[in-house]
C-alpha cells in the first residue's frame, strides 16, 4: 500500500466515521425533546456516542492532513 492510498483510505474512513455519527445525532435529536424521562435517556446516550464519533473523525482529518515542515 502506497502513502498516497493509505491516506486516501483513511481520509475516507474519517468521513465515514463523521457521517454515522452526525446520523447518530440527528436521528436522535427529537427524542431530546420529549418530556418523557424514558426518552431522555433513550436519545441521550446515542447521542453522546455520535457526537464522539463526529469528533474523533474531525479530529482525524484534522491531525492526518496537517502539513509538516521538513
Amino acid at each position: 500500500m502506497t502513502d498516497k492510498s493509505f491516506k486516501t483510505a483513511i481520509n475516507t474512513l474519517a468521513i465515514i466515521t463523521m457521517f454515522a455519527g452526525l446520523f447518530g445525532m440527528l436521528f436522535c435529536f427529537p427524542f431530546l425533546w420529549s418530556a418523557r424521562m424514558e426518552d431522555l435517556v433513550g436519545a441521550g446516550f446515542p447521542f453522546v456516542g455520535g457526537s464522539i464519533l463526529f469528533g474523533t473523525g474531525l479530529l482525524t482529518l484534522g491531525l492526518f492532513n496537517r502539513q509538516t515542515t521538513k
